[in-house]
């Protein structure tokens, strides 16, 4: 057993050579980085996939390796284990909760517009980051030190930013005396339930997806709107 352990940590280190070389050598430290990035992008790209169709415990690294085109220890030149490639997913899914300017623009103008373009966001990152997050969620709830992660990686940090508009606009008498914690709860426990919604493939969601942020935002501002006496 330690012999073929060692068979296939030589193997590996044979083929990460070979990468090296085909990367363009010791003095093409640009190229290098730019075909390290491409190959890991082309392993969680895989790796997201496999898991999303036979589920983490169903998967394997050859699975992995022959959809992203590579040698099987080739994976282990970039990801531990597979516990590391989710690890990797989570920091894509992160990336893509980089705040796009309409957004931040949306902090400074009217109330009901805001929260359509956060609808939109939301929506949209589920989209784009669908396959990642099939394959990483049924982890996150099993699984202690992941969902702490993915809690405070890819659900605190927008959620922080929403209860403090909303917050702001309370003082403001622009929404009712609400607690925005509450609110921000709201809005990401409808997130959640269309993502669940489109993953199952109900077609009453998908025939009305560009309508969604538009109905929601409404539906949400009717009840946040400030009330008489208030």
């Amino acid at each position: 057993m330690a012999r073929e352990k060692q068979s296939v940590a030589s193997g590996s280190n044979e083929t990460g050579r070979e990468e090296t070389e085909r990367e363009g050598g010791p003095g093409r430290p640009g190229r290098r980085e730019a075909a390290k990035r491409e190959r890991q992008e082309r392993i969680l790209d895989a790796a997201a996939t496999v898991f999303a169709q036979k589920g983490y415990a169903g998967a394997t690294i050859r699975d992995i390796s022959s959809l992203a085109g590579l040698a099987d220890g080739t994976i282990y030149n970039y990801f531990e284990n597979k516990f590391d490639l989710l690890i990797g997913i989570l920091s894509r899914l992160t990336e893509l909760e980089q705040l796009p300017d309409e957004l931040l623009q949306g902090l400074r103008g009217d109330v009901q517009e805001f929260f359509v373009v956060t609808f939109e966001h939301r929506m949209g990152r589920l989209k784009e980051g669908e396959e990642m997050l099939q394959a990483i969620l049924p982890q996150v709830l099993i699984h202690p030190e992941l969902r702490q992660r993915f809690y405070r990686q890819y659900v605190e940090r927008i959620a922080t930013m929403l209860e403090s508009y909303v917050a702001a606009q309370v003082e403001r008498g622009q929404l009712r005396p609400v607690e925005p914690k509450l609110v921000v709860r709201l809005v990401q426990a409808t997130i959640v339930g269309l993502l669940l919604l489109h993953i199952m493939g109900d077609e009453t969601l998908e025939r009305n997806w560009e309508q969604m942020p538009r109905f929601l935002a409404d539906a949400l501002f009717a009840g946040l709107r400030p009330r008489d006496g208030e």
